[in-house]
């Protein structure tokens, strides 16, 4: 199950920087993809739509390099659906905030990682521009979409399992409510939206950041 969740994941990361870009890596679209293909539809929309919250203001401009969400989506759903596979003995609470968690902790490091992955794409430019033929350029483009591939597979692979070492000590985490445990993200996210808003003067995407916040709330009244 870590090696289909890890391959999948990396696949998926295509799209972040190598192939078509469509979205499709995004938290919203990502996490309940996924959830779906494993049968967990309803707690990927759910992670999806807190932590494509969160980054709403972390939009990649110009030359910037953003928290890496893509990556922490993937591996927060991923991490869920490890769990339930395994069937940990953990409440479905511990198990959310440890997915929230490593999710954000695999953006810091999907962000360095994307870094390298930027260097190691200008070294092969240089390269086939100094040495330009047919075979070398579709080797360096082969060689880009693997090292893409990889840099995905690697992240979501080692948080699986990772959180398979450290499971037993989730189990030491106080109890409390899916209300408290989305309480400090929401406020984040409802921050991030007031941040693009009010400095950027991003309405649509305020608009439609306050609608998925609002939708997540009412889906946690049912």
């Amino acid at each position: 199950m870590i090696l289909s969740l890890s391959i999948l994941g990396g696949i998926i990361l295509l799209d972040k920087q190598a192939i078509g870009e469509f979205g499709v890596s995004q938290p919203i679209v990502a996490c309940p993809l996924i959830g779906f293909i494993f049968g967990e539809f309803s707690t990927g929309f759910l992670l999806g739509s807190v932590l494509q919250l969160i980054w709403t203001g972390a939009l990649p401009l110009g030359s910037k390099e953003p928290l890496d969400n893509q990556g922490a989506g993937i591996v927060a759903i991923s991490l869920f659906i490890l769990a339930n596979t395994r069937q940990i003995n953990i409440t479905y609470e511990k198990i959310i905030f440890t997915s929230l968690l490593f999710g954000g902790i695999a953006s810091l490091i999907g962000q360095s990682l994307s870094q390298v992955q930027k260097k190691l794409n200008n070294k092969l430019f240089a390269h086939v521009n100094k040495n330009s033929t047919d075979k070398l350029i579709i080797t360096t483009h082969f060689t880009g979409l693997i090292t893409a591939f990889l840099r995905g597979f690697v992240l979501i692979l080692v948080f699986l399992v990772l959180f398979i070492l450290i499971s037993p000590s989730i189990k030491l985490l106080p109890n409390f409510s899916i209300g408290e445990l989305l309480t400090l993200p929401l406020i984040i996210g409802i921050a991030s939206i007031a941040r693009l808003v009010i400095l950027r003067k991003r309405i649509l995407y305020g608009t439609l950041g306050a609608m998925t916040g609002l939708l997540l709330w009412v889906l946690l009244k049912l």
